[in-house]
């Protein structure tokens, strides 16, 4: 009878843990949370990159549709035009491509475009040096996690038409 109390008496003993180990597992576990967290908590930023490299995918193959419109109606040697998609909506072109507008850009992609925060995303327009850039509403225009297309040049010299340039940033999103 001794023995089986003794027996009893030690399980006893061996079962939980002491309080001290407790702290130091709990210890341990924020010190790596604190450490870890940051690295993989950017979800939004990670969002806002895939979404606008979706978006390039977008627009380069809405650009590519533009541009064969442009040859069949025989507008893609043109400095200025516009041609009238399946939609029904006209798009300012230049050389065969859409101009860099914000008119140009919401008539040829079925994306809410705004200047003012009220779209999915924003688009600044420079009639200057020919570029747009779309940018998601949290971001400015000079943020690197934004789209800029230049439109399409002529080499006069030449005479080559040189495509619209297409690039996306995304290493502040």
């Amino acid at each position: 009878m001794k023995k089986q109390f003794q027996e009893t008496i030690l399980i006893k003993k061996q079962v939980g843990f002491s309080l001290l180990q407790l702290i130091i597992v709990i210890v341990t576990f924020g010190a790596l949370a604190v450490y870890f967290a940051p690295r993989f908590l950017n979800l939004q930023g990670e969002a806002h990159a895939s979404i606008l490299e979706t978006l390039q995918v977008s627009i380069q193959a809405e650009i590519s549709v533009v541009h064969g419109k442009a040859i069949v109606k025989s507008v893609h040697n043109k400095a200025n035009a516009s041609i009238e998609l399946d939609s029904e909506k006209m798009v300012d072109i230049v050389y065969g491509y859409p101009a860099a507008t914000e008119a140009a850009f919401k008539a040829f992609l079925d994306t809410k475009f705004a200047s003012d925060n009220t779209g999915e995303f924003n688009i600044t327009s420079n009639p200057q040096v020919a570029k747009a850039i779309i940018y998601p509403n949290s971001y400015s225009a000079v943020d690197n996690c934004r789209i800029e297309y230049v439109e399409a040049k002529k080499n006069t010299k030449q005479n080559i038409i040189t495509a619209p340039a297409l690039s996306v940033f995304t290493s502040e999103c």
